[in-house]
């Protein structure tokens, strides 16, 4: 299930996908790389259903039972316990995400310095970023997802708020900067993908100029060659002592006159 919320007579409840920090990094599904939170909640209570362990909801849950041991007042608890849980169960929700996008952004500066700084894209090195660079876009696309559908969560908790109004407020401020930090990456990795393609376009349109050339050199050659090479009985120049050195003249004149002109229009540049 993506995150949602739901309102009943005597209770709320809410589906909320936290990151798992353990998930492989070739897994790009909602339940490969996420793991549900159920949270029951009413004006006295608040239950949490998951079903394996999370590390962020363990610390919540040290850093609130801390609390209540020296006896400290958790800030803004008075408006109302169990919203004020549920507001920190949704930015552990939330933080949850900044870490993998931190990775994605290194991910994406090191390919961007792949591509604008070491300038290499051969063969198998080039197919491997390409796959790098679309899982990245792929784990952001996903992340940007389900930050949208958290949010929409927390616009639907806001009317129920009451006076714990503001708490809910920090935690859209939370999502919404966080969605706009996908957002970017998400750009970003779209720009360096189609980077990538224009570059390896590039690249063969390059090899094409080569062989083109050389087909521009060898064509009239190829065509003398052949001229010359027919077996009529009657062809005096076959038979002329200055025959063959003329053909290899004209020949070397007609390479010298292809390569100036082809160097006059700067075909013949790197």
């Amino acid at each position: 299930h993506l995150p949602k919320f739901e309102t009943f007579d005597s209770y709320t409840f809410t589906i909320l996908r936290a990151w798992d920090e353990q998930a492989p990094a070739d897994c790009t599904t909602v339940q490969e790389v996420t793991r549900k939170l159920a949270i029951f909640h009413g004006p006295a209570f608040l239950v949490t259903i998951h079903r394996k362990e999370q590390r962020w909801l363990t610390a919540l849950q040290q850093r609130l039972a801390a609390a209540v041991r020296e006896k400290r007042k958790v800030r803004n608890v008075r408006e109302g316990p169990t919203l004020y849980l549920l507001s920190q169960l949704l930015n552990g929700v939330v933080d949850t995400y900044l870490r993998p996008m931190e990775a994605v952004e290194a991910r994406l500066d090191d390919f961007e310095q792949k591509v604008f700084v070491e300038r290499t894209i051969a063969g198998r090195r080039f197919r491997g970023d390409l796959r790098e660079i679309h899982l990245a876009k792929r784990e952001v696309t996903l992340t940007k997802r389900l930050l949208w559908r958290t949010l929409e969560v927390v616009h639907r908790i806001i009317p129920t708020a009451g006076r714990a109004l503001p708490l809910f407020r920090d935690v859209q401020e939370n999502v919404e900067s966080y969605h706009f930090y996908a957002d970017e990456l998400l750009d970003d990795a779209n720009t360096l993908l189609n980077v990538q393609l224009s570059l390896a376009s590039h690249r063969s349109g390059e090899v094409m100029r080569v062989l083109t050339l050389f087909s521009a050199f060898f064509l009239p050659l190829t065509f003398i060659v052949g001229v010359y090479g027919m077996n009529f009985d009657y062809m005096p120049e076959l038979r002329s002592r200055w025959g063959y050195p003329s053909v290899l003249v004209a020949m070397g004149g007609i390479t010298a006159g292809i390569y100036l002109w082809f160097r006059r229009r700067g075909w013949m540049r790197g």
